[in-house]
């Protein structure tokens, strides 16, 4: 695909020094590229090259063959100090793909940055749903996300990601640290979003979301343009749901708050924040599914790795 925009800085990778890591034994590296292609009416995963402990567990096509199901696996669970993942994912024409992962990730308390690319292509006439559940970010985390989504202009895509700030579970709160994470969406080689994020564990209030600590944000990049009035739908949708109210009338420390935006023609954003990730999913997947036949073709199913 045509690529015109230039980014000679868009995520410059964080090495940590030797020296910093001489604690750990040295970071881990991880290096996955999995190629999609379309071939005899069947998406099949062309391409499966890695290097450490990333690994492409399971390709299923539950929904029929023109769909694959991508089951992503980081054996370690979790990214500490010095470890680096680089994940890339290239669909070629017609292909079709979802992507999740067996559990949550976890980032960490570390003395030395982690750092984590994914770098996601759409060839044209492709669509992918990425849909990787939960990151969780671990009291002291010290670490560097970015993911790029570059998409022809007659592919789909939607993107989920959710960030839950300590394990409030355990009695931890997310006091120290710093996550900073980067997220560019393209289509047709223009920029839709170049979103910077950065959490640092001291900071509290309405600001840095109130007494939730929970977030989310699903985007859905679409081949053809919108109907203007999807953001309400979708909103509709939201405030339908148990735990999702309108902002005007949910409290951060008891409910789930969502909202629609339709950015771009091409572009619509949800975001939620919440106490709850399992609800605060459930209120994004209510989103993917209204979106998901306008962009996909194809009812809501979840997918079965999420019930096990």
């Amino acid at each position: 695909m045509r690529d015109t925009t230039v980014f000679p800085d868009v995520h410059p990778p964080v090495r940590p020094t030797a020296a910093a890591l001489q604690a750990y034994g040295g970071g881990w590296q991880a290096d996955l590229q999995v190629d999609v292609e379309a071939v005899a009416g069947r998406s099949a995963a062309t391409r499966v090259e890695h290097r450490g402990p990333l690994r492409l567990q399971k390709v299923l096509w539950p929904e029929g063959p023109e769909l694959a199901h991508l089951l992503l696996l980081h054996p370690p669970s979790g990214l500490a100090g010095g470890d680096t993942v680089d994940f890339r994912l290239k669909l070629g024409p017609s292909a079709r793909a979802l992507l999740t992962t067996p559990g949550a990730g976890r980032w960490y308390r570390a003395d030395s940055p982690a750092t984590q690319s994914v770098d996601l292509e759409l060839a044209p006439g492709s669509s992918l749903e990425w849909l990787p559940q939960e990151i969780i970010l671990h009291d002291g985390v010290l670490g560097r996300q970015s993911t790029r989504v570059r998409v022809a202009a007659s592919a789909d895509a939607i993107g989920m990601e959710i960030l839950v700030l300590g394990r409030r579970a355990s009695g931890e709160r997310l006091e120290q640290g710093e996550f900073r994470s980067r997220l560019s969406l393209l289509r047709d080689g223009r920029l839709l979003l170049d979103e910077r994020t950065r959490i640092a564990g001291h900071e509290s209030g309405m600001a840095a979301m109130g007494d939730a600590h929970v977030s989310g944000l699903l985007w859905a990049v679409s081949s053809r343009p919108m109907p203007s009035d999807i953001a309400d739908t979708v909103e509709r949708e939201l405030d339908s749901t148990r735990d999702a109210q309108p902002w005007r009338e949910a409290r951060p420390s008891s409910a789930t708050l969502a909202g629609a935006s339709l950015i771009d023609p091409h572009l619509l954003l949800v975001r939620a924040v919440g106490v709850s990730p399992e609800r605060l999913r459930r209120t994004l997947m209510a989103a993917w599914m209204v979106l998901r036949p306008l962009l996909i073709g194809r009812p809501g199913i979840l997918p079965r790795i999420w019930m096990t």
